[in-house]
């Protein structure tokens, strides 16, 4: 049916995908690109995630403190550290980026979420280089993360927002318009002082560079809202501890120190104040779906351990041969598609603005400059003055509809607490079926049980994405709005949530 060029990985993914089939027909160099990511990801899983999975969970258990690089620099073969960054910056993402990166966090997840959400908490520390502020950076920065990679030298990154008294409120303009924030960027010669506390921040401790979002008037946090980008090397930044998880282990949260952490100017992301508005709002609409990709991962794993326990004889039968348990498959795998589904509906509408950002001629005819050229002094230095980061804010008005990014960001939240949910829901489920059992497919539902719980937690409750899929497609309260390039305080009037 598919072809006799395509790999077992290659028919099974269009199998879950009907969509991928159809469209391959019309591009098939840009599906089969897709094809050789999901098929690394399960290679990496075969050799290095699943003989391990279950031997590290346990042993971070013990000693939170354990990470295993080993891990990270197998990753590093696959290039799987540059899901984020540009092709032509040297990594992998192109015109299917949301796409790409959301079957490769399936896969992988599919066996380890911990491994996925390591790897994807680097991709999340990247997207804030990809807003148009962060471009000063792009052959700074991505190029160390890309030239890493190539050499099994991995640099990990981060994106802090979240603050002890202060999380879900940050990641929405309505609720950051009251949140109680205690970190604060305040304004010296030359740059900035941080100084404050970031919690539960995923690869935090072991990241190079870290995107942080910091209020400069922690009275005004939507107005303030600021991105800086921080090197882990910088003195007054430390990592007091990290936490003791209940899943998804192998990615580490950490809690992050800043006592005056000395930003300099060209280390701001855009300009003061855009941290919401070119910022948090866009990455959401890209990041939160990707969450959802991993409940769809964590499914999958249930799903496969479930269906091996049920086939294994208990007492001279087989629980597959009852129909309470035919039932209870054939209602995970709807769940599963379900999911698959709004997760796909999310990622193909983001490629429409992501990776066509990526490939629009005007981005590439930036990069065919020499990049000796771009990163001389002088192209740096308009990048990062006001008209430089003016005229690319107004290059994202240009070519990005607000209204689309808008769209965007509700089947992101959409995608992300339905396939959430429906993890826990499978995994609930199969445990419950399973009942007291010593298998080993126990000891990995277990497992997936623990995984799929945080993924109704970061990237916004659940509760937090289902009020955003209802101001934005219900009440029509919250749409994202680009910084205008010569007008600042676009949140001056912002509604409570869920308002009319």
């Amino acid at each position: 049916m598919f072809g006799k060029d395509l790999s077992e990985q290659g028919v099974l993914l269009l199998q879950d995908f009907p969509v991928l089939s159809t469209l391959r027909e019309h591009d098939r160099r840009g599906v089969d690109e897709m094809i050789k990511t999901v098929e690394d990801c399960a290679d990496f899983n075969r050799r290095y995630a699943e003989p391990r999975a279950l031997e590290i969970d346990e042993r971070i258990g013990r000693d939170p403190d354990f990470f295993d690089w080993d891990l990270v620099k197998a990753a590093c073969k696959y290039r799987l550290l540059s899901l984020a960054v540009p092709k032509i910056l040297g990594g992998i993402a192109g015109k299917y980026m949301v796409t790409n990166a959301m079957l490769a966090v399936e896969e992988l997840c599919s066996v380890d979420a911990g491994t996925g959400a390591m790897i994807g908490a680097t991709g999340l520390g990247i997207s804030p280089m990809l807003t148009p502020g962060g471009m000063a950076h792009w052959d700074t920065v991505l190029h160390d993360v890309v030239e890493g990679e190539k050499t099994g030298n991995p640099i990990l990154m981060a994106y802090a927002i979240t603050e002890p008294s202060a999380g879900t409120d940050v990641e929405e303009p309505e609720f950051l318009k009251v949140a109680r924030i205690g970190m604060e960027a305040k304004k010296v010669a030359g740059g900035y002082l941080l100084n404050g506390r970031k919690c539960f921040i995923s690869g935090g401790r072991e990241a190079k560079y870290l995107t942080v979002c910091v209020a400069t008037d922690h009275t005004r946090p939507l107005e303030t809202w600021t991105t800086f980008l921080v090197d882990k090397d910088m003195e007054g930044f430390s990592c007091p501890r990290v936490e003791l998880k209940m899943g998804q282990r192998i990615s580490h949260a950490a809690e992050l120190l800043f006592e005056d952490v000395f930003v300099p100017d060209s280390y701001v992301v855009g300009s003061e104040g855009e941290g919401m508005t070119n910022g948090i709002l866009s990455i959401m609409a890209a990041s939160r779906g990707l969450v959802g990709a991993i409940g769809i991962g964590i499914a999958r794993g249930a799903f496969k351990n479930f269906l091996a326990w049920a086939r294994t004889p208990r007492n001279g039968k087989r629980p597959l041969d009852e129909e309470r348990i035919q039932m209870a498959l054939a209602d995970m795998k709807a769940a599963i598609q379900r999911s698959r589904g709004l997760c796909l509906n999310h990622s193909l509408a983001g490629d429409r603005i992501f990776g066509g950002l990526l490939t629009n001629p005007m981005m590439k005819g930036i990069f065919m400059m020499p990049r000796k050229m771009r990163l001389s002094k002088p192209y740096k230095a308009y990048q990062q003055s006001r008209l430089g980061k003016a005229l690319a804010n107004q290059m994202m008005r240009i070519l990005v509809s607000e209204e689309d990014m808008t769209d965007v960001l509700a089947l992101s939240s959409l995608a992300k607490f339905v396939g959430s949910d429906n993890a826990m829901m499978v995994t609930s489920r199969a445990l419950e079926l399973m009942g007291a059992d010593d298998s080993i497919e126990r000891r990995w539902m277990e497992k997936f049980y623990r995984d799929a719980k945080l993924t109704q937690i970061y990237e916004g409750t659940n509760q937090l994405n289902r009020l955003v899929v209802y101001d934005v497609d219900i009440a029509k309260t919250l749409h994202v709005e680009f910084p205008h390039p010569f007008k600042k305080g676009i949140y001056t009037d912002v509604k409570g949530p869920g308002g009319e």
